[in-house]
């Protein structure tokens, strides 16, 4: 289920990549600080990397990501990671315990109990955050392409809009 919700946003993610030329894909948007919707995408996918590698290593540790510039300027070869990444998710179905290392700027990374299923949850979050921004970027720098409405807006958003309109 939650491998589902994860490969649903990620589709999401990949469908508006399939329509952004790849100059648009790497350009800096003044209502991003001058980041560009790579950067983002970049930061989405390596968290979704570092959590398969962290089930094949038990360890999870999204402050250790690659930084692949490939990712943030050659919105192709990010579609091919993505497509990756779901096929490692659909392999992954069962729950597994994992250590989630982070530092928040410490020296020493502490080690804090976690799971697979746990972290998917967490990245739902993440993503959509990123999503979002990457479509206030977008809507205001290119306003003529069309991003699906409920693009970059939480579930729990959706599902109290729809009860307000029915």
């Amino acid at each position: 289920m939650l491998q589902k919700i994860n490969i649903d946003i990620i589709e999401q993610l990949s469908d508006l990549l399939e329509d952004l030329d790849n100059v648009v894909y790497k350009e800096s948007l003044a209502p991003l600080h001058y980041h560009s919707v790579g950067q983002h995408v970049r930061h989405i996918t390596e968290f979704y990397l570092c959590l398969v590698k962290g089930y094949e290593t038990g360890e999870v540790n999204y402050d250790a990501r690659q930084r692949d510039l490939r990712i943030e300027v050659d919105k192709d070869f990010t579609l091919e990671v993505l497509r990756n990444v779901i096929n490692h998710l659909n392999l992954y179905q069962q729950d597994k315990q994992l250590i989630l290392q982070t530092a928040f700027g410490l020296e020493e990374a502490m080690e804090i109990s976690s799971s697979f299923f746990r972290e998917l949850t967490y990245l739902i979050e993440h993503t959509i955050h990123h999503l979002a921004i990457i479509k206030i970027g977008l809507n205001e720098v290119y306003p003529e392409i069309q991003i699906a409405p409920d693009f970059g807006v939480a579930y729990s958003t959706i599902k109290h809009r729809n009860m307000q309109n029915a």
